[in-house]
């Protein structure tokens, strides 16, 4: 879909960030009537739980009678799964409309150095101004202060955990991460964050205090209490410290990683800070919403025999929450980790986590992509029992003679492997069922 925008690089290809400003996308807009600027926006951004967020977000407004646009990304499987009103994606042909509409034939005249994310979020500004949304939740791609989102005047921000990555791009320490995901703070702006780290809560603050944002941390001025594991997630009570906010009694989350109830706590902060322009959300709205939300391609399980798992876990950080929950949920099985990664993470970082852990199999698959890094011939490669490039019936035949009743294949690393582990699954279903 779209093969007009793979001439715009991609964000992750720029080399630093002096190349990385809202200044292209702001060109494109104008020529638009700055469709950003008739909207009522949620600001998110963040290194881990900013796509959870997001889409809690925008499932309690659904609920809630709203229509609520929402802006994400990367994407699993194709392109338009990125914006979506309600339930639904963008159609493909609205897509290619607005696409034509924007690129035209005399595109480097624009903005000469736009790129593909720039593209795609003039047409998601654009898509939920036409279609007169209630609300639109835009998700950062990279970084904050100059992400091309940052140009929205939204009625809150929201920042998730901030750890290293993108470091090539954001800055080589933690700290020089978090000056640009405060970025997106803006004048008079409500800033919601879970960050207690003192170092990346100090630079929230700091930022914060100069743009006289009322800053709210989880622990400080909210709280998620009385936490329970329950089934597949959590059930917990949500309660405001120091701000005037209704208490949330029994909110119910189907996701097995903790951090989720942290990041739900974002949410409901968020959205209850602005009852005052959406007089329908309530604290039903707010349970409701969480308790039938499913994000695809976070912690999913595409299959139970064999158990094949998918999380897009690419940083340190959510890697090895990853690792550990993996293993604290199937604590009797044999593990396999296949993984694919980009050229531009934390490579020895993240191969560090499972590094000599007993009893669990590292399988490489190297994706059709210029970005994926090759472990063949660096000092990683003994680590893997196969490195297998791009062939996924080199990578069936491999997995398929690992395979037994205490197997489980856990695919993670990127989101471009999405499309492959799910191509395992149901192939591995089909030929059970077929007696190969």
């Amino acid at each position: 879909m779209l093969e007009k925008l793979d001439r715009f690089i991609n964000n992750e290809q720029r080399s630093d960030i002096s190349d990385y400003t809202p200044d292209h996308v702001l060109r494109v807009l104008d020529r638009f009537g700055n469709p950003h600027r008739t909207l009522t926006t949620i600001h998110v951004a963040g290194t881990n739980g900013k796509g959870s967020v997001a889409h809690m977000i925008q499932a309690i407004f659904n609920c809630a009678g709203y229509a609520a646009g929402l802006y994400t990304s990367p994407h699993l499987l194709e392109v338009n799964e990125r914006i979506s009103i309600g339930s639904r994606h963008i159609p493909e042909a609205v897509l290619e409309q607005y696409a034509d509409d924007i690129i035209g034939n005399d595109w480097p005249s624009h903005a000469p150095r736009a790129t593909y994310f720039d593209i795609l979020t003039v047409i998601a500004f654009r898509y939920f101004a036409d279609s007169h949304v209630d609300v639109a939740i835009i998700e950062t791609g990279l970084g904050g202060r100059l992400d091309s989102t940052n140009v929205i005047s939204p009625l809150c921000s929201v920042i998730t955990d901030i750890s290293m990555d993108h470091a090539h791009v954001l800055g080589p320490t933690v700290e020089a991460i978090a000056a640009e995901k405060a970025g997106i703070i803006k004048k008079d702006t409500p800033v919601i964050t879970s960050n207690t780290v003192p170092s990346i809560a100090s630079i929230l603050q700091e930022r914060a205090d100069s743009m006289h944002a009322p800053l709210y941390r989880i622990g400080r001025d909210f709280k998620a209490e009385h936490v329970t594991e329950q089934g597949s997630g959590f059930r917990y009570d949500y309660l405001p410290v120091t701000i005037p906010l209704p208490s949330v009694p029994g909110i119910v989350i189907h996701h097995p990683l903790d951090r989720q109830v942290a990041n739900s706590a974002l949410a409901v902060t968020a959205v209850l800070s602005m009852t005052g322009a959406f007089p329908l959300l309530a604290a039903e709205s707010v349970r409701t919403g969480l308790a039938n939300l499913k994000i695809p391609g976070r912690f999913e399980i595409l299959s139970e025999h064999p158990a094949i798992l998918f999380d897009p876990a690419h940083n340190v950080a959510a890697f090895s929450e990853m690792i550990k929950l993996v293993g604290k949920k199937y604590p009797d099985r044999d593990i396999t980790l296949v993984l694919s990664l980009m050229k531009d993470k934390d490579i020895e970082g993240i191969l560090s986590v499972p590094a000599g852990r007993p009893g669990l199999s590292l399988v490489y698959y190297i994706l059709d992509d210029d970005r994926c890094f090759r472990p063949s011939g660096t000092p990683f490669a003994p680590m893997f029992t196969s490195i297998i490039e791009n062939d996924e019936s080199a990578l069936r035949r491999q997995l398929d003679g690992m395979a037994s009743g205490r197997s489980l294949f856990f695919f993670t690393g990127s989101f471009r492997l999405y499309r492959t582990a799910l191509g395992y699954a149901a192939g591995y279903a089909r030929r059970q069922g077929a007696g190969e």
